[in-house]
Parts: C-alpha cells; structure tokens; sequence
C-alpha cells in the first residue's frame, strides 16, 4: 500500500509539473521577475525550452521536422545578448538540404504605467549568412530589449535525411526553468539513444501511438497503419552551465541526449543499417579520398624525406628526424578536422595545413622510410570523449600518427616545432584513439611517457643591503614546452622576471640568465642570477621562500562543483632552497613544515623548512598524481588548495641581532 502511494504521489507531482506553452501567452509574474531566485547573480534565465521531432511521410518519402520554441527573460544589461539569435542549417548546394521556416519572434516589456509593449521581429529584420561551404545561418536581433524584457522565438526545421534527428541539450549557459523535449519516431526506424550529464530527468518516459501515411500505389492512394514510439524528456531547474578552472569540455558535462539511426526496415525490405561497426568505418577510412588515400607517394614528399633522413644513422634518428622535419617546414593553420581536403603534396608544397594533413604527410614519409606506420583518430578535449556505442567518423576532430617501434610504439603530433616528438599535445589527451588499420579495431590510450616536473634548486645569499641568489632549473614535459613557447630569447631576463618569478616589486632584478640545455627532447635546462637590494637600513628583511611561481590563491573558490575536475596530465614541482644569513641577522620568523596528501596517493603539498645555525634549507614539492576528480571529491580537493595557499603565504623574516 505504501508503494501504491508512493507511485500516485510521483505521478501527481509530474502532472502537476506539466507545462503547455502558446506564444504570446506570457504570464504577468515572469514580465515582473526582478532575480531569478535559484540563481541570483543570473544575467538571463530560460523560462522554457521546448523541442518536438517528429519524422513525417508525405511526397513519397520521410521528412524530419524539427519545432523549437524558446522564451527567455532578461534580467541584467549583461543579458541582452541573449536576442542575437542565429539558426545554422544546410543550404541547397547541401547533399542533404535543410529548410527553415515558421520563424516568429517578439518581445515585451512592461511600461511604468503597467502596459504590455510589444515588438516583433519582421522579415526584414532577418538575414542570411554562409557559414562555410554548404552551411549558412538565418540571424535576427530581437527588438525592444532591456533589463526586466521577456522574449521568445519559435522556428521549424525539415530535412529530407533522417541521420539529421538532433541532439537535444537541455542545458545552457544561463539557468533553464523548463526544458521538455518529445521525439515521434515510426516503427520501421530504429534509433540508439544516450543521455549524458549530471542533472536528474524530471521525465524520461517512453509510450507507444498509433498512426496511418497515405501514399501512391498503382490502385491510386494506399493507407498503411503503423505503431511508433513516442520519447518524452523533461528537465526542470537546471544550473547555468560556466567555464570553471580544470574543466573539460561542457559537451562531456552539459545534460543532453542524443539520437543516432541504427537502421531503417520497411515492410517487406532488407534492413539498411547505417550505425558501422568500428571495423567497417576503420575499412571506410582506409578508402576514403580525403583520408587513407591521400596516403600516396610523391616528388615533393620523397625530396622532403631525403632532408628529414640526412644524417640519420640509427632508426630512432631516422624516426625522430621525420617528426622534426615534418614539424619544422609545415605550420598549423590552427584547425582541427578529421580530413586531409588537398593533396598531401600540395599541402607539403604550401607549407600550411590543418592538423590531420600535417599528420597524415608524417605518416606517409614514416612508410617510405620503412617504417610500420598508421594514422589514429581521435576526438580533442575541447571535442568531447569519444562515445563507443556510436561508431561515427562525425565524432573525431584530429589525426595523429601511430608508428611500431621494436616491442613498442610511439604516438606522434607534428602540429609545433616547439614540442618534442615523445610529448602529444594537452588537447589530444583525451581518453583512446582508434588506429586506422584496415580490418581491425585497435583502440590505443592516448598518453605521455614523459613525465611532467619542475625541479629548481635556489642558492641565496643575504647581506646587510638584501639578498643574492642564482637559480638552476630543469624542466620535462609541459613544463619545458611551456618555458620554449614563452620565453623570448632576445629579451631572456625579462622573460624569467614574468615567466619564472612573477614578482612586481623593483627592489627585485634578474640579473643574467643562460640556458644550459635545449635539446628538443630533453629536458629544458637555464641558470639565473637574481638579487634583492634594500637601502633602507632596515633591522628587518622579509624573505618570501615561494619567489618562484608562488600558489596565491586557491582555483577552487566555490563551495560545491557539478562537474569533475580534470587536469590534462599529472604534473610534479619542487624547490630545493638553501638561504646563508651572515653574522649579525638572526632569524625571526620560518614558515613551518607541512604535509598535506589527498587520498589514495592523488596529490600532496610537502614542505620542510629547517634552521640550522647560519643557514636555512627548504624542501618543496606540489604534486598532482590523478587527473580527474569526480564531484564528490571536490571538497577534499578545495580543502587541499586551501590548506597549501594558507601556508605558502607564510615568509621568512630575518632580524638585525642587537
């Protein structure tokens, strides 16, 4: 009996939840709403957004028709440019043209003397623009905004290709009250459903319903009856969605589902099946034109090898030169993509290329050097992590190489000549990439071997007008790449000063700096001199241990995270410091020795400061062992980045003896 209320009580409050929403019907309390109290720093809210797709038989084929209708509330100046609407769609050089129509938009504001002022969007007021070839938008500035102003805009999107049913996001940058969204799918089309994100559904139900197509036969107009299945989603009072610090990207966290056509059987017809396998997209891959056979030998590749093998002697050298002549003559345009769309020659020839071209011209130079050598795709961080149940090509965003070493292999992307071949980029570290080689699934975790520290050793000197010292500094991984990519060896002091210590007090002076080791792939050695000169005459001398990349406030300033913290790879700092007092100064005040870790070994805070007679020493290390935490960890993770600024605000302070 218990359970029998339980279930009555849930489905009252869902219905009593259900909302139906006609345009221009917009209540009095929304047009007064002042804040949104669940969000009071919002700058707009979503009052409602509603979908409905539904696939429809008419003109002898099945047509997508997409409604959307959304209604938005204004709430600061900094709102207002939620009214810069644009609605993207395929235009008809498009093998698959979309249509939008129906579009209706108005706003309303309520006058100090409590009328409805009312302004709409008119056909002159919109404009098409080509976004890129075969794609174009329709965008329109909603008229008569300003803060307390309610605006709403509703649209149809049809399409003739059924692999078009959208996604479905029911989150946004701003709060969302209501999102709802229904989907009508006829029993011949069988569609694979995945929802991510870390909102709960208000409802997520599935009910069947009956329906007839009329169609032409060679008896005139047939009737066929059919069943469907119609999906119901509701989410309610879903957080804004915003850039925190170690976020990956919002698609792996924003509430959404998503549609993908498995197959298509009509009565009396072989299935169609258009959701691959991972092989068979492997075999599509390995034969499309802008993929696999871009792969193809030419002049200008095999010239260009001749260069990247001189003076090679072992297959590592012929390897590695490859990487750094591929690295060096070409330049990223900045742009990801999964095709090559020129030839690789061609591309070679100019110079220039988007990251999978770049790639793809290493892989073909790498097997003419005799190497066993594969493209791999992959998604970027910034793409989103690569869904398994959907074996589409749509979801990679870049290409690197695969190449067998002996019992191993290495992962190269030739995109910076500033990185080194062992080190992929931070923005490819994102989970597995599949190599494509025909007649396999080979999926390989996307990592570096190298590690990721900075190791400095710090000699200081004090004296009665400040202190000298001299810095020894060795780097790996990202920390190496980083100093390459920033430094400006024609301005080398100035770019310690900013890069190294980042202090603003003109007391302090890098005095000279030279770097000890560059090699590509090695680590990233320099030596530096710096001092401190106070002419005050000061008794006291404040001495800040932490001069060098000092943590002064938390990432973490938020109480609670939705989503996990995800660094892009482990990384590990240390500072080994001695600091000599000379006779006359004795110590005031040390910071004293911490150890703070995290569980399960996933990060620690250690520093041990010692006195010891005239010299000080410190022990420093800031690591970070695991790169993701989930949201139930957060608070541990805040409280560790609390406690480790808490600390490293704590200076030494020297006195004059009396």
């Amino acid at each position: 009996m218990k359970t029998l209320f339980s279930v009555l009580f849930l489905l009252i409050s869902v219905l009593g939840n259900a909302q139906t929403y006609k345009f221009g019907d917009v209540p009095r309390e929304h047009l007064e709403m002042e804040v949104y109290e669940k969000d009071s720093s919002a700058s707009a809210v979503v009052l409602f957004s509603k979908g409905e797709a539904e696939l429809n038989y008419y003109n002898d084929r099945f047509y997508l028709t997409v409604y959307r209708h959304i209604r938005i509330k204004i709430l600061t100046d900094e709102g207002l440019d939620e009214g810069e609407i644009a609605l993207r769609f395929r235009d008809r050089g498009s093998n698959s043209p979309q249509r939008v129509s129906g579009i209706k938009a108005e706003s309303y504001t309520l006058s100090e003397s409590g009328e409805i002022i009312k302004e709409s969007v008119g056909r002159r007021d919109r404009y098409e623009e080509e976004v890129s070839e075969n794609v174009a938008e329709i965008k329109f500035n909603v008229p008569g905004l300003k803060k307390g102003t309610v605006f709403e805009y509703e649209y149809e999107l049809t399409s003739n290709n059924p692999l078009d049913f959208p996604s479905w996001v029911f989150q946004d940058d701003i709060p969302v009250i209501w999102s709802e969204y229904t989907a009508k799918i006829p029993e011949w089309f069988n569609f694979l459903t995945v929802s991510r994100g870390f909102h709960e559904f208000l409802v997520n139900e599935q009910e069947r319903y009956n329906d007839r197509i009329n169609f032409n036969s060679r008896n005139g107009v047939a009737f066929l009856d059919f069943e469907g299945t119609e999906y119901h989603y509701v989410m309610k009072d879903i957080p804004a969605i915003a850039d925190e610090p170690y976020m990956k990207a919002s698609m792996d966290y924003l509430s959404h589902i998503r549609f993908q056509l498995s197959s298509i059987q009509f009565p009396q017809t072989l299935m169609e099946t258009y959701l691959d396998s991972w092989v068979e997209l492997v075999n599509i891959l390995v034969k499309d034109e802008d993929y696999g056979r871009r792969l193809r030998s030419s002049s200008e590749l095999d010239m260009g090898l001749v260069q990247a093998l001189e003076g090679a002697e072992t297959e590592m050298d012929k390897m590695v030169g490859i990487y750094n002549h591929v690295s060096n003559h070409m330049e990223w345009n900045e742009e990801h993509g999964l095709y090559a769309f020129d030839d690789l020659a061609k591309v070679y020839e100019e110079g220039t290329g988007n990251g999978t071209a770049i790639n793809l011209i290493m892989v073909q130079m790498l097997r003419e050097a005799g190497f066993e050598a594969h493209p791999v795709a992959l998604s970027t961080r910034f793409n989103g992590e690569i869904v398994n149940l959907f074996p589409l090509a749509g979801q990679f965003n870049h290409t690197i190489a695969y190449v067998q070493f002996d019992d191993s292999y290495f992962l190269l992307d030739a995109k910076n000549e500033l990185r080194p071949y062992n080190l992929l980029p931070s923005e490819v570290l994102n989970g597995q990439g599949l190599i494509i080689y025909e007649g396999q699934e080979i999926w390989v975790p996307l990592q570096n071997q190298v590690p990721n520290t900075s190791r400095n050793v710090v000699r200081i000197i004090v004296d009665d007008e400040g202190y000298k010292g001299e810095v020894t500094s060795q780097n790996q991984g990202f920390y190496a790449v980083d100093l390459r990519n920033s430094f400006d060896l024609m301005e080398l002091k100035e770019s310690v000063n900013d890069e190294v210590f980042a202090l603003e007090d003109p007391r302090f002076s890098v005095d000279s700096v030279s770097i000890t080791n560059d090699q590509l792939d090695e680590s990233f050695e320099f030596k530096t001199q710096f001092s401190f000169s106070d002419t005050s005459a000061s008794d006291i001398l404040y001495l800040d241990p932490m001069m060098m990349g000092k943590l002064k406030e938390s990432p973490f300033e938020k109480k609670e995270r939705t989503f996990p913290v995800d660094y892009n790879y482990p990384f590990t700092e240390s500072i080994i410091m001695n600091i000599q007092i000379p006779e006359g100064w004795v110590v005031d005040e040390i910071p004293e020795s911490v150890l703070i870790r995290l569980p399960e070994q996933a990060g620690e805070f250690r520093r041990i400061v010692q006195n010891n007679g005239n010299m000080i020493s410190m022990n420093y290390r800031y690591m970070i062992n695991k790169t993701r935490f989930m949201p139930l960890e957060y608070e541990g993770l805040k409280q560790f980045y609390d406690q480790m600024v808490d600390k490293l605000a704590q200076n030494i302070v020297l006195k004059k003896s009396s």
